[in-house]
This record gives C-alpha cells, structure tokens and sequence, in this order.
C-alpha cells in the first residue's frame, strides 16, 4: 500500500492471492448486497458452495492479506479490497472484522 516499503514490507501484490481474487470477484461483486443481504450472508454463501480444498485456500490467503494489512488504515484495507476485484468496501473496522471471524473460523 502506500506505506508498505516505509514500514518493511513487500509491496502489495494482487497475483500473490489468487484464490481470494476469484472469492471477491465471484461473491463480492457490485451486486452482492442484493443478491446475499450482508457481507456476512455472502462469505456463507461461499461456504456452502466451495470445495474443502478451495475454503483452504481462501483461509490462508486471507490470513496472509490480514498479516501484510496489519497496521493499515481501513482506506488502505479497501484499496487492497478493490485490486483484489472486491466490490464490498468495509465502512468500519468491525466490518473488515466481521468477515474476518468468519473466514478464519470456516470448517474445511
């Protein structure tokens, strides 16, 4: 983001998360809130539908995306959010949190 190298970390990479990219782009498009009703309601609709193999993934993507946004500003999360093909942009910390609950705690 824009303070990562200030900070030390690598750069932000969207390529390096391609399994969250597909979530996003596929459950977190402009017309989720209609469609599922809340963040929450679509990350269970993913649940659902995925693989064992495809939630795994998903898991550590995200706990790699969390990791590297550790410290960022909740802009920088959406920023990060959008490159990955989201279209859901938390207005809080308790909605990036949210999602965050239920990815990290998702059965395989």
């Amino acid at each position: 983001m824009i303070h990562e190298q200030a900070r030390g970390k690598k750069p932000f990479d969207a390529g390096d998360y391609p399994a969250l990219a597909d979530f996003f782009s596929a459950y977190l498009h402009q017309d989720f809130a209609e469609e599922y009703g809340s963040v929450a309601e679509t990350a269970k609709g993913f649940l659902a539908d995925a693989s064992g193999d495809e939630i795994l993934q998903v898991k550590e993507e995200w706990g790699r995306l969390r990791e590297g946004l550790r410290g960022c500003s909740l802009e920088e999360k959406q920023a990060a959010l959008g490159r990955l093909g989201s279209s859901w942009r938390p207005l809080s910390e308790a909605e990036w949190k949210e999602l965050d609950e239920i990815l990290r705690h998702a059965e395989a």
